[in-house]
């Protein structure tokens, strides 16, 4: 099964939002993050749940996802999407947005340089990137893999799969960021959970130890 087509099966039909799981806590973070009366790119915007959020907020918002479905359902949202394809050059031009959100999307790119420098293009100078990305260390991964168990790595493309095949800790997250000319301005995470249903976890962990929360949550300014 080739790539898009996996995506387009996978991210298909409209998300809901879980009540009562940590998704809600990231998402808060990510929306007091961007602010308002910004002009922001959400790249992955699948169905535009998110990105009607950050639309709400008095932003004026783009959208990209490789789903068909999830672009048709986002413009239903009132969500400027368009079909395209992230590993592709960005359809917009330089110095275009206030805030690129980057919400659950770079573990799926193959090339995370050519990805990242068409971020950067697509940024104003000083403009910056809001980029979530599950965290490999998390305290549930770490226990499972000092117990010889799988820390959650996906290594297979069937129906339970989300895609991944990139992992990241804080500190490759920097590196990759910084080596692409970004300044990093904040790092916090949502929430440590303490099972795999992602109902029952700690937020104030997460604010203590962020390099032990479930996802890696970052601000980096474009130099």
């Amino acid at each position: 099964m080739s790539r898009i087509r996996f995506h387009e099966e996978r991210f298909s039909k409209e998300w809901i939002l879980p009540s009562g799981h940590g998704d809600n806590v990231r998402i808060g973070i990510v929306l007091s993050l961007i602010g308002k009366k910004k002009r922001v790119l959400d790249v992955g915007c699948y169905d535009g749940t998110i990105s009607k959020l950050i639309m709400n907020n008095d932003n004026e918002v783009y959208g990209v996802d490789v789903s068909s479905k999830g672009v048709e359902l986002a413009k239903q949202k009132g969500i400027k999407a368009i079909v395209h394809d992230v590993e592709e050059s960005l359809p917009f031009p330089e110095n275009f947005f206030d805030v690129v959100f980057i919400g659950e999307v770079i573990e799926h790119v193959f090339d995370t340089d050519r990805f990242l420098e068409e971020i950067k293009r697509a940024l104003k100078v000083k403009g910056y990137l809001i980029i979530t990305t599950p965290n490999l260390a998390s305290l549930g991964r770490r226990i499972l893999l000092l117990i010889g168990k799988n820390p959650l790595v996906e290594t297979r493309a069937n129906e339970t799969a989300s895609g991944h095949i990139r992992y990241f800790v804080k500190h490759s997250l920097y590196e990759l960021l910084e080596s692409h000319q970004f300044k990093i301005d904040g790092f916090t995470s949502d929430a440590v959970n303490f099972d795999n249903s992602g109902k029952h976890f700690s937020t104030k962990l997460a604010k203590v130890f962020p390099a032990l929360g479930k996802t890696l949550i970052v601000k980096a300014i474009k130099r």
